[in-house]
């Protein structure tokens, strides 16, 4: 990857201002600059981005549109339990870039991708595909997922620290978690909860029922409006970019 070039196009299309960090961030995809993470538990070994703050949860209490989310709450359950009643097809988590399958027992339901909404999704669940659309949502994927009984996540890590992951949970039994970097915690139905996947997470259900949540990703809170409008254009090369790595 060319970076005078990429960055020449940047200003053409942006404009010159806000993106030293959009800078400094290919510099240390392409080997030029060594990243400095900043918590021992962050690995954002794909993607970093300089200069923003690694938290492993993020606190969702000043967020205006996690309210707007929760309060939809009710039709987005109805839309996901409607799937299930439906016999709808569920397929497992597929990794964006090494497009390996995941934990067996893990099975998704995909409402957009990469950052692309799918027909069959706004067809079927019009309301929470509206909801998604109304976040800052990223590039990445948004969908329902279930956990089934006895599975356990084990470790892993997004790898990327300019995105957020957001659950709205949706159905929750007893016995199920998650934690992220040293910190566990439970699903709460009708809450959202908000972590960085750059750091070491992993999810039980050791109950006897599925655990359903609704997954999206955000942009983190302390990019600027420029950088993210930067981060949109360049994300698919970015992606083109690890993909060939």
């Amino acid at each position: 990857m060319d970076i005078n070039s990429v960055l020449e196009e940047l200003v053409e299309r942006f404009g010159p201002d806000g993106l030293e960090r959009v800078e400094e961030c290919l510099r240390i995809l392409t080997g030029e600059s060594v990243p400095r993470y900043l918590h021992d538990e962050q690995e954002p070994t794909r993607l970093f981005f300089p200069g923003i703050s690694a938290l492993p949860w993020h606190d969702t209490a000043d967020l205006a549109w996690v309210r707007d989310v929760e309060s939809a709450f009710p039709e987005v359950r109805a839309e996901f339990l409607a799937l299930r009643q439906e016999d709808v097809p569920f397929a497992p988590y597929e990794d964006a870039y090494t497009k390996e399958l995941g934990w067996q027992g893990w099975d998704t339901f995909t409402l957009y991708k990469n950052g692309e909404r799918r027909e069959e999704a706004v067809r079927r669940c019009p309301v929470t595909s509206d909801v998604l659309a109304a976040t800052p949502h990223g590039p990445r994927d948004g969908m329902f997922t279930i956990l089934n009984p006895g599975v356990h996540i084990t470790p892993h890590t997004g790898g990327i620290n300019l995105l957020l992951t957001c659950h709205l949970a949706l159905v929750v039994p007893p016995g199920c978690s998650i934690k992220v970097a040293d910190d566990e915690r439970t699903w709460t139905e009708g809450e959202c909860l908000l972590f960085d996947d750059s750091f070491l997470h992993e999810a039980w259900n050791k109950g006897t029922e599925q655990r359903a949540v609704l997954l999206w990703d955000v942009w983190h809170p302390e990019l600027t409006p420029p950088e993210v409008r930067a981060l949109e254009f360049l994300l698919p090369r970015f992606q083109s970019f690890l993909m060939a790595a």
